[in-house]
């Protein structure tokens, strides 16, 4: 006798295969454009998206049954968006982005900014494709995450960061700070 082993497949995986199905449905009845299958696989994989007048939100509802998504933004709780719309007007947010994780474990991350300055500040940057002003990173840290002193914390990181080789920090405040996966020698840093 053979067993043909069949690889198990996480709660992630199963969820993922019964929407893109669901979203199928969806396409074929007519109710969403098959351009709007990636995008609201991706809306409802990561939970969270970006508005552009809205802001942040937390996806909380995907209705297939009346092509509906729900979602809490900051000043618009419980918002009901007709997918095609939602596909088509929400940027998707992954759940490991920064926004997403102050909104399910502020906790964690204040502790990161506590204990962990540099897996904090790399967070950031790798929720914003690698790179970020000082600004930017203040507002998506302060006053949620770091409400002491911000310029005595940045002061001690900012230590941290020139000593670890994988971040640039700019000559200018207006240029970003960087994080690369490879590091930087003290030599190139240097220059």
């Amino acid at each position: 006798h053979s067993v043909i082993m069949q690889p198990r497949l996480d709660r992630g995986e199963i969820f993922d295969i019964i929407m893109r199905e669901e979203f199928e449905k969806l396409v074929a009845a007519g109710k969403v454009n098959r351009q709007h299958l990636e995008p609201l696989l991706l809306l409802a994989q990561g939970g969270y998206c970006m508005h552009r007048s809205w802001g942040f939100g937390k996806i909380t509802t995907v209705d297939t049954v009346f092509s509906r998504m729900a979602i809490d933004f900051q000043h618009k709780a419980g918002h009901s968006m007709d997918l095609a719309f939602a596909a088509e007007s929400l940027k998707p947010i992954s759940s490991d982005h920064i926004l997403a994780r102050k909104a399910a474990d502020i906790g964690t991350l204040r502790q990161m900014a506590a204990l962990h300055h540099l897996d904090l500040i790399k967070l950031v940057l790798q929720s914003y494709d690698g790179k970020a002003t000082l600004e930017q990173i203040q507002q998506v840290l302060v006053p949620d995450v770091i409400a002491s002193d911000w310029k005595k914390w940045w002061e001690v990181a900012k230590r941290e960061l020139k000593k670890d080789g994988h971040f640039q920090l700019p000559l200018k405040k207006t240029e970003p700070v960087i994080y690369r996966a490879q590091q930087i020698s003290m030599q190139d840093r240097l220059l």
